[in-house]
């Protein structure tokens, strides 16, 4: 049977029809009429609607987050290519190493940094700093200008006293440019078993920093650790253990498949050049330094997901149920189409199409509100604040209260903005799923209008 002509009637059968003509004096107006749809099936496609605006707000500000979140590392911190290099290994060692990395294909940079866990006390407070010693070139390439943006002072630490803070450790320390920062590290000396006055063999080294700039990333867990000195800085300071040197590669496009290429040509021609110390496992793509964090991200998208999806079964069994009081609603009709020979397939095909033709409408118009909300999320919020600080300031009016300034989205604790990323094959599947959910629910009342009997029909009307 050709399912045209039954996707007909089950739209028919939603929508309404026009009634008859009725003979006598009423009938001019009453002709013409529209039946109208049922509310349940009205409930049911706006509850799919409904719940599928979340679930597309989650993904797409999930993976905007994600994003924005994973740009800022592997542009400020990550690098897109690190391979760890022994202890001692100076800037003269690596330049044969660096040069060929530049050489690569693809490859935009290549420096050599140090890291190292220090304490920095200022006149105010105290904390726990990661000190950086990278190399000018980390600081001039695009990638690293584009995320790492300056609040106050110079990007470039040049001297070696010379030291640039993160915006929250700066906050933190209560330090700005031109302030003076202690910096404590252990002493060399002591670590190599030197006689030494110290607590158990530690004899603190105290190194004396003057600021010279405050720079962001926009993320806070990055901003309230780092603390950039100078490649000379570094050597003089960064010397003993537990310090980690690294070459870091910037590539044209780091999440292309050309990133395992490229590390894979790296490896090979470090190889050549380092064969004492070198092996293939020391060079490392961000996915794989940053592996954990990722696998957390992952985590928390899947979680959100999850409990939105169990929204949108809800919705789809809304449906299902909205269909099942639809079928009884409708016995007559069915019974009229049995008795102009419709066979249970023709039944059953005409209520499944009634199912995706609801579920599809309520994932147009979910669709359309989820994206509509998602592009606009930024200006929601700082609507929803204005709202909200104009209702604190008249409620503090009222009371006689100092009224406190509302910030939803708050840039020391977060990124500035809510990045929005849309994944078209996402969404794609999103919607697939609440049309095939749709025609699964549809099933059950197809089935019972299968079972409706024509002759117990007529034996109740009499």
């Amino acid at each position: 049977m050709n399912i045209s002509p039954l996707l007909f009637v089950a739209a028919r059968s939603l929508l309404g029809r026009k009634k008859a003509a009725l003979v006598g004096k009423d009938s001019k107006d009453k002709a013409g009429q529209r039946l109208s749809p049922s509310h349940g099936l009205v409930g049911a496609i706006l509850g799919i609607g409904i719940s599928l605006v979340p679930l597309l707000l989650v993904l797409v500000v999930s993976d905007g987050m994600i994003e924005g979140i994973t740009r800022r590392y592997i542009e400020t911190k990550t690098y897109h290519i690190q391979v760890a290099v022994p202890d001692g290994f100076s800037a003269s060692k690596a330049a044969s190493g660096l040069v060929a990395a530049r050489a690569i294909p693809g490859v935009i940079t290549a420096s050599l940094e140090t890291n190292g866990s220090a304490v920095a006390v200022s006149a105010s407070a105290s904390g726990s700093v990661m000190l950086r010693a990278a190399d000018p070139e980390f600081f001039s390439e695009r990638g690293t200008k584009s995320y790492l943006n300056i609040l106050e002072g110079s990007l470039i630490p040049r001297g070696t006293r010379d030291i640039v803070l993160g915006s929250a450790l700066a906050k933190k320390l209560k330090l700005s440019v031109g302030d003076q920062l202690t910096i404590i590290t252990p002493n060399h000396e002591a670590e190599e078993g030197g006689e030494s006055d110290g607590y158990a063999g530690y004899r603190p080294r105290l190194s004396f920093f003057r600021v010279t700039g405050i720079v962001s990333a926009g993320y806070r867990d990055l901003d309230e650790v780092w603390a950039f000195i100078s490649p000379a800085a570094g050597q003089r300071l960064l010397v003993y253990s537990s310090c980690y040197s690294f070459m870091g590669l910037k590539v044209e496009d780091p999440y292309s498949n050309s990133l395992g290429e490229i590390r894979l040509a790296l490896s090979e021609s470090l190889d050549s050049l380092y064969p004492a110390w070198f092996d293939s496992y020391l060079a490392r793509t961000w996915p794989e330094v940053e592996r954990s964090l990722y696998a957390s991200f992952g985590t928390t998208k899947i979680t959100l997901l999850f409990i939105m999806g169990i929204a949108l079964l809800v919705a789809a069994i809304n449906l299902g149920s909205s269909l099942s009081t639809f079928v009884v609603e409708h016995s007559m009709d069915i019974a009229v189409l049995r008795s102009f020979g419709a066979t249970d397939k023709a039944i059953r095909r005409i209520f499944v199409g009634a199912g995706l033709l609801t579920g599809s409408l309520g994932t147009l118009i979910g669709l359309a509100a989820g994206l509509l909300v998602s592009l606009n999320v930024n200006a929601l919020i700082r609507a929803l604040e204005w709202l909200l600080n104009i209702g604190g300031s008249l409620f503090a009016f009222l009371t006689g209260r100092r009224a406190v300034a509302l910030q939803l989205l708050d840039p020391a604790y977060y990124l500035e903005v809510i990045p929005v990323a849309i994944d078209f094959e996402q969404i794609g599947s999103i919607v697939l799923l609440c049309i095939i959910l749709s025609a699964l629910v549809s099933l059950l009342p197809a089935k019972k209008a299968m079972r409706v009997s024509v002759q117990e029909l007529i034996r109740k009307s009499a």
